[in-house]
């Protein structure tokens, strides 16, 4: 009984330390806003000022790729220009933010800067618009690296968002990209289609693992929606039921 006082005593105080230490980060160490630098309360990512300038992509959208509609028109189908002429691999998408320099200073800062506790941040946006894809979900996998630019980075920001959203579901390497391609973000549309042309494979481990199944897919950005397509092509070309992609941004032309 006597050992128990003394733990408790010492656990106690151990939490009050612990809590004047936080204490003490936060004022030497203050968080930041990821647009601005303004200093910001230690679990925002943008000042409020810079949080008024991100634009939500919410209804009225295109049904598959998510892309906004000025207005609403009911006697016309829900679905986009591009998507109506070509039906993309994937069968609908879950996007938050229009890609704009808010939002790409905050993804710059997890690709580029190390900022890795972003990928927690960014999967809880993704769970609060997609709880129940995830839930219904079989599979979770993300767009993957080539090796020589994992090797470089690191890491695979778009797997770390993945697997935050279900650690039971994700499967890392399910998808192999073959081809390290010139960066998308150099290119035009037609030349980004051409650069990824079979740039994705199916790992032959898990062949089996995907027919029938409802596979999530993530990134952090789409941008024609070319890289996507061509990872939902081949997850479809090895029998998933259907394939819903997430992703952080969307870039609207």
């Amino acid at each position: 009984m006597k050992k128990m006082k003394i733990f408790r005593k010492m656990t106690k105080s151990s939490r009050t330390c612990f809590g004047i230490w936080k204490k003490l980060l936060s004022i030497f160490f203050p968080s930041h806003c990821l647009s601005c630098e303004e200093i910001v309360s230690k679990d925002a990512l943008f000042c409020s000022e810079c949080w008024q300038k991100l634009q939500f992509i919410s209804e009225p959208k295109c049904k598959i790729c998510s892309y906004p509609f000025e207005v609403e028109i009911k006697h016309l189908p829900p679905f986009c220009s591009q998507c109506l002429l070509k039906k993309p691999s994937y069968d609908r998408s879950v996007v938050i933010f229009r890609y704009n320099h808010i939002i790409r200073t905050a993804i710059s800062a997890l690709k580029y800067r190390d900022q890795t506790f972003l990928a927690k941040k960014f999967s809880t946006l993704l769970v609060s618009k997609s709880k129940n894809e995830i839930d219904a979900c079989d599979l979770i996998t993300a767009v993957p690296l080539h090796p020589k630019k994992l090797r470089k980075r690191k890491f695979n920001q778009a797997a770390m968002i993945a697997k935050k959203l279900s650690p039971e579901k994700f499967i890392t390497d399910l998808l192999w990209r073959t081809a390290d391609t010139t960066p998308q973000v150099q290119l035009r549309k037609k030349q980004r289609e051409k650069n990824l042309k079979r740039a994705f494979v199916m790992n032959k481990k898990y062949r089996n693992n995907v027919k029938n199944k409802k596979i999530l897919l993530v990134d952090d950005v789409m941008t024609t929606g070319a890289t996507l397509e061509n990872c939902a092509k081949e997850l479809k070309r090895r029998g998933a039921k259907e394939v819903v992609v997430l992703t952080i941004a969307k870039t609207v032309f």
